[in-house]
């Protein structure tokens, strides 16, 4: 019911911004047909008063001109807000398909996956199908690379961190249009991998021209007396041949410098065209009125006693579309002739670079937190049915109803499990394919949840704050000439490091020695889990060893015996998912190989 809720809502949006995108596409084709009607007007009026003389025929031209600059300014203007539209549509259809459990319209992240990483690989974090992709809305690289490194970082994150992101979330989650206009806002110019480098470069890069006073003397000075000659000259009092000298001395000037001043040019106007973005990001920000702790502090941080950042990005745009205009040929011939455009927009990108160019990073920075925070709001609005987790220090972990978030709620299947107490190992055991790597998974996913301060797949969830480790999904190493064996031991070593560091660790281990005979497996695979037991480590060890589970007999206080059944029922073989107590009674392996054709009876 509340998936359908949510579905609705998005389609209501869909509805009325396809409704008002397709009154502004009329609207445009009006401006343009009145837009093409006061050109040829104007033109018509200037070819009868080159004819024939007349203020009346004057005024009347420079009406119909600037009636025609006004419907140009305003046509790009409703097309900016046709485009907004657009987006929205857009973004509320993408969200219905991720209702729908079609998340391919977003990046999946799998240029964050990592063999090495404690938790990440083994749990799905990145790629197709994956936590990122399932969670991401971000718009700008910044906000998608935070929030790659929140979910890799959740290790060692404190409780009051959590609480004040919990605080964001419930904040935001309601304002379904102020984050799809944050969205929309940002779809206008795409993510790009070198805007970052772009941005940083330019601001680290020295300044030239200011430093030199010379150049400051000439930009200022030589214009000037060109300026005053040109209104000599019209007043009849200087011959043009002293204009003209001065606007040729301006035009050398320009011409020196075209190489530096081309690349800069195209540097500002294309590389960092995602200032122009932020600028509007920003402007969405700022006025904004928000409660909680986090977002109030971003938001003064954005305006201070003697820097606002809407004010500064707006400043600059200017300074790059005036820049912009020596692109027209005849009109840069003209403003380098009189102005020295040129170097007088040099200067200015330089003077605003060393006012702003230093809190650039931190502006930056607090659109990335609201670009994290909108996804994370986003993915709370579509789940209403899950809660945020608590941090305790009662229980390890206290869940109820607990499930895979990326699992569809119609086919998913979800348990109660509790670890009362730190130097805990559960023993899970099952068949194959009755969901044993599905429920670490499950744990897993929802523990970095918690941890990042999102919501959680289950009805209750309770936890200790601890140090995620896993070995699920060890792979050998061609590059490194390393077999899966000598891979998976790695692993291990790496997670007993970090217990003899006197960390308080969660492990997830799925079927651990799996690269070994079956007698060496049973051997090591007791010795290595009684060496979690000295250490003190928590979790679950997933196995079809049933050996392992003999381990209860010896120590009754840290091992826990759980297991998944299956119903053998004749040829066929049903699966609960269901977490019981106890061990397993039921393996099916030589049944599905009978049921696949792989052999018969």
């Amino acid at each position: 019911m509340e998936a359908n809720k949510q579905r609705e809502t998005y389609q209501k949006r869909v509805n009325l911004f396809t409704h008002k995108y397709s009154e502004i596409k009329r609207n445009l084709v009006v401006l343009s047909f009145l837009r093409f009607f006061t050109f040829i007007l104007t033109v018509t009026l200037v070819v009868l008063l080159v004819k024939e003389f007349s203020f009346i025929l004057l005024g009347l031209i420079l009406f119909s001109f600037a009636s025609f600059i006004f419907l140009v300014l305003y046509y790009f203007k409703r097309t900016d807000i046709l485009n907004h539209f657009k987006n929205l549509i857009k973004i509320n259809k993408d969200e219905i398909d991720g209702l729908n459990n079609d998340f391919s319209k977003f990046y999946n992240g799998e240029n964050y996956i990592s063999r090495d990483h404690e938790y990440s690989y083994d749990l799905d974090l990145f790629g197709e199908g994956s936590l990122f992709q399932y969670l991401n809305r971000t718009i700008t690289l910044i906000g998608r690379e935070l929030l790659a490194n929140r979910l890799l970082n959740v290790n060692r994150v404190k409780a009051s961190v959590l609480e004040k992101r919990q605080e964001v979330i419930k904040e935001l989650k309601p304002r379904i249009d102020w984050r799809h206009n944050f969205l929309a806002t940002g779809y206008s110019c795409p993510v790009a991998e070198e805007d970052k480098k772009s941005i940083e470069n330019w601001i680290n890069d020295p300044v030239y021209f200011i430093k030199k006073t010379l150049f400051k003397i000439i930009v200022v000075l030589l214009p000037a007396i060109t300026l005053l000659f040109i209104g000599l000259y019209i007043a009849g009092i200087s011959h043009y041949v002293w204009f003209s000298t001065l606007a040729l001395f301006q035009l050398f000037f320009a011409s020196a410098m075209i190489r530096r001043t081309n690349k800069e040019q195209n540097r500002v106007s294309k590389g960092l065209g995602i200032l122009r973005n932020y600028s509007k990001l920003i402007k969405l920000i700022e006025p904004e009125v928000f409660n909680s702790e986090i977002l109030k502090d971003l938001q003064k941080d954005l305006q201070t006693e003697s820097v606002r950042a809407e004010f500064a990005f707006r400043k600059l745009i200017k300074i790059i579309d005036a820049f912009d205009t020596r692109l027209n040929i005849f009109l840069g011939f003209i403003l380098n002739a009189t102005l020295m455009w040129d170097l007088y927009s040099l200067m200015r990108l330089e003077r605003w670079k060393v006012k702003y160019g230093e809190n650039i990073k931190k502006w930056v920075h607090i659109i990335a937190e609201f670009d994290f925070y909108c996804s994370m709001a986003n993915y709370s609005y579509n789940n209403p049915d899950f809660v945020f987790p608590k941090v305790s220090d009662n229980k390890v972990l206290n869940s109820q109803e607990l499930g895979h978030p990326l699992i569809p709620k119609l086919e998913r299947v979800n348990n109660d499990f509790i670890i009362n107490k730190t130097g805990e190992i559960d023993i899970i055991t099952g068949a194959n394919m009755a969901g044993k790597s599905t429920f670490l998974r499950t744990i897993g996913i929802n523990l970095i949840l918690a941890m990042t301060g999102v919501p959680v797949c289950a009805k209750k969830f309770e936890f200790r704050l601890m140090d995620l480790f896993s070995g699920m999904r060890t792979a050998d190493s061609l590059k490194e000439n390393e077999s899966y064996f000598y891979a998976e031991l790695k692993r291990l070593k790496n997670i007993i490091e970090k217990l003899k560091q006197g960390q308080q660790a969660f492990i997830l281990l799925d079927e651990i020695l799996k690269g070994t005979n079956s007698i060496d497996k049973a051997e090591g695979s007791w010795k290595f889990v009684e060496h979690l037991i000295s250490l003190k480590a928590t979790g679950i060890v997933a196995t079809h060893d049933l050996t392992l589970c003999k381990l209860d007999n010896k120590y009754p206080d840290n091992i826990k015996n759980k297991c998944f059944e299956v119903e053998i029922n004749s040829d066929k073989i049903l699966f609960d998912y269901k977490l019981r107590q106890g061990v397993t009674q039921n393996m099916n392996a030589s049944l599905l190989m009978k049921q696949m054709g792989i052999f018969s009876d």
